[in-house]
Parts: structure tokens; C-alpha cells; sequence
């Protein structure tokens, strides 16, 4: 620190500058201008003493090279909102893709006999899972130019002990949302048994039917095994959505705030799955223009849930991957645990499941509960305290296409 006492004898008088105004300190040699280029015009260098600022009456003054050149650079403030803005011709040629590769895969079940029952079906469209790590790979490399896995949140140093824990926490919040409402679906009226008896009574006999009879209790586990199993597999697919959707689009979206981006993204997931909802995709029997406006609030409460998730565990989508697997694989397996005979002929479809309004509310209150501070500055969105992010509480560095 320089110090702050008088110099013993005064410096040579300087000539006035011609950009000075009267009385006005003159500026800084150029050499001191450029260093001191990327602080905010008229702030005080570092090192100087307290007050040196406002020496000249209390005011201070822009220094010559702010006026020569108005491109000089400007405060980190203003370069960190310019690299933080959506790059919505990113995201337009994202969702372009991403669904142009999806109705691709699903385009030969719309002629086929059995539409969504054909036997190829899941496996066609579980490569059309993938069809959004595709498009942010075109993305970041043809049209941001940029490092695919930094884009898409694929680092894990200092951020293991997170993914490893947060995977299968993920996995079993989402199973507990999935039978919680098919709990709520009985307690409201709709036929079912909350002790599971009756579904273990019918998976033995089907069991003994086809010449595997085995105890009640060895049946059900074999079907849990065999659930699991599954659950497993179908994280690969399911990563394969993940990293575009929450790796890719919800970084490219933060800038819009954490409650404008998980709606618009919600939607924009929602929308990607035209192709598969129109010929039957979920929501079974009922209307398709129904089931394509129920699917939309659904998908925004399910990305609120997964972003979370994906900020839990640190910016990385893997863990939220377990939990969009454990939602395709158990989803019809928790409905069955407590159905009877007349259960699906009562239930409602757009009220008892998951993708229903009981499991949006009931995806929307836990995702409120786990969704860190950090990832919601001035949303109002409830979220919990506690937890670190993607390391974004700095000055972020510039998102993929911003």
C-alpha cells in the first residue's frame, strides 16, 4: 500500500490536458489507463488510499481513454449480463433437431399395424430418447463453438460425492411420488387395496399359469428384481434426454430467471413429445388434444423436479437421469400395487397418476422443497437452503450460445 503521508517535496507541475476541464486532476499516463482499463470509469485504483477518488471536491472524473475510446471495456457487471443472455437462434436450432430426430423415430408407428403396441416400439423410441444429447452436441459444436461437455454440465471433479448421492436419492423420490399417488388415488374414492395383497395374490397365479409357480412372497420379489433390473437399463435412454434437457436447455434458459426457464423448458419438453402423444402415449384412452394440454403442466412440474435434482448434484444430469428412468419404469408398477379388478376402469387419467393433477402437485411441492437458493435468484420459487450448485454463484462464465 502506498503510503499515506505528504511526499517532502512537490512533483513538477504538469500541463494541462486538452480533454481536463478546470481544476480537474489531469489523467493518468496511458500506461496507468490500461491498467487500470477494466475497472468502472472514475473508481480508484486498488491500492490507493481511502478517499483518493473524490481528492479533486469530491468528485471524480472518466479518464482520458474512456473518452477517446467508447469501446473500452466496460464493468465486469455489464460483460457478465451481456455473456449470460439466451441464445434463442441456439435454442430454436436445438428444439429443431431434437424433435425433427423424435418424429423421425416415431413416424413408422403412425402407418404400422398396432401404432404404439408394435413390438418395436419401445426399442425405436428409446433411440429417439437420445434425440436431445444430439441436438446439443450439434449445438455446441456447429453453431456456439463451444466445449460440448462444459455446455452441457458433464464435469465431475469436486462433484462426485454429490452425483453418487443425489442418483439414487433421486431415484427413490421419484418412487415415492409414484406410489404416493396411487395411496391418494385409493383414499379418494377410487376402487383399490392399500395393502398390496391383492395384487401379490394375482402375480402368483399368473406366475402358476404359465408353469412358474412359487410362493407369494418369492413371486413378488422376482417382479420387484426384474423392475429394478429394468430401472437400470433404462437410465442410458433416459441420460440421453437428461443432458439435453436439463444439461443443455435449462443452463441455456437461466438467464430468463429460474421460474420463466423451468415453465418455458417444461413446455418445450412437453411439446418435443408430439409425435409419440398424438398416436397414444401416455394417458391411455383419453382424447389426444386432451392429453396433449395435460401433458404440459406435468412436464413443467417434472422439469421443476429434475432441475433440481440437476442442481443438487451440481450442474450434472446424471443424477437426474435415475429419476426420469424410475418414472417410466414404475409408474404403471405402483398404480398395480394397488389395484383391484375395477381400478382402471374408475381411475381418471388426468387426475390419479403421476402425469395427472395429484402427481403434479405432488412433483411440484417436493421439487419446491429440494430446489436450492442458489438456482432461483428472484423467482419467489420456494427451494431449500442449503446446497451448491454448478459453482455459479461467481460471476458465471458464458453459457452455451450466450
Amino acid at each position: 500500500m502506498p503510503s499515506s503521508s505528504q511526499p517532502s517535496s512537490s512533483p513538477p507541475e504538469t500541463p494541462p490536458h486538452p480533454w481536463t476541464a478546470p481544476g480537474a486532476a489531469p489523467p493518468p499516463p496511458l500506461r496507468d489507463q490500461e491498467e487500470a482499463g477494466a475497472r468502472p470509469a472514475g473508481s480508484a485504483a486498488p491500492d490507493a488510499p481511502h478517499g483518493a477518488a473524490d481528492a479533486q471536491g469530491g468528485a471524480s472524473h472518466p479518464s482520458a481513454a474512456s473518452l477517446i475510446s467508447p469501446a473500452s471495456p466496460t464493468s465486469s457487471a455489464s460483460a457478465s449480463a451481456a455473456r449470460r443472455r439466451v441464445s434463442w437462434r441456439s435454442v430454436v436450432i436445438f428444439g429443431a433437431v431434437a424433435y425433427g430426430l423424435l418424429a423421425l423415430c416415431a413416424a413408422p408407428f403412425w402407418v404400422l399395424e398396432g401404432g404404439i403396441a408394435h413390438p418395436l416400439y419401445t426399442l425405436v423410441i428409446g433411440a429417439g430418447m437420445f434425440a436431445p444429447t444430439i441436438a446439443s452436441v450439434v449445438v455446441a459444436k456447429l453453431v456456439d463453438r463451444t466445449s460440448w461437455r462444459d455446455a452441457v454440465g458433464l464435469r465431475f471433479r469436486g462433484k462426485w460425492k454429490r452425483i453418487l448421492l443425489w442418483a439414487p436419492l433421486a431415484a427413490l423420490i421419484m418412487f415415492a411420488i409414484n406410489l404416493a399417488t396411487a395411496v391418494i388415488m385409493v383414499l379418494r374414492g377410487v376402487p383399490g387395496d392399500l395393502t398390496g395383497s391383492t395384487w401379490a395374490a394375482e402375480i402368483s397365479r399368473a406366475m402358476a399359469e404359465n408353469g412358474a409357480e412359487m410362493p407369494t412372497a418369492a413371486a413378488v420379489a422376482l417382479i420387484l428384481g426384474v423392475t429394478f433390473l429394468g430401472m437400470l437399463l433404462t437410465v442410458v435412454p433416459a441420460l440421453g434426454e437428461e443432458i439435453g434437457w436439463r444439461g443443455w436447455l435449462w443452463r441455456e434458459l437461466k438467464p430468463l430467471g429460474a421460474l420463466p426457464a423451468i415453465v418455458l423448458g417444461g413446455a418445450i419438453w412437453s411439446l418435443w413429445h408430439l409425435p409419440i402423444t398424438l398416436i397414444g402415449h401416455n394417458y391411455t384412452g383419453e382424447p389426444r388434444w386432451a392429453a396433449v394440454a395435460m401433458f404440459i403442466p406435468a412436464c413443467i412440474a417434472l422439469n421443476y423436479l429434475f432441475v433440481a435434482i440437476t442442481e443438487r448434484a451440481g450442474g450434472n444430469p446424471i443424477p437426474s437421469a435415475f429419476a426420469h428412468s424410475v418414472l417410466n419404469s414404475t409408474l404403471g408398477l405402483t398404480l398395480s400395487v394397488v389395484a383391484t379388478s375395477d381400478t382402471v376402469a374408475s381411475l381418471n387419467w388426468f387426475v390419479d397418476t403421476p402425469l395427472g393433477l395429484i402427481g403434479i402437485v405432488l412433483t411440484a411441492a417436493v421439487a419446491g422443497a429440494i430446489m436450492p437458493r442458489h438456482a432461483r435468484p428472484d423467482t419467489g420459487l420456494p427451494g431449500a437452503a442449503a446446497g451448491h450448485g454448478d459453482g455459479e454463484h461467481a460471476p458465471a462464465a458464458p453459457t452455451a450460445g450466450g
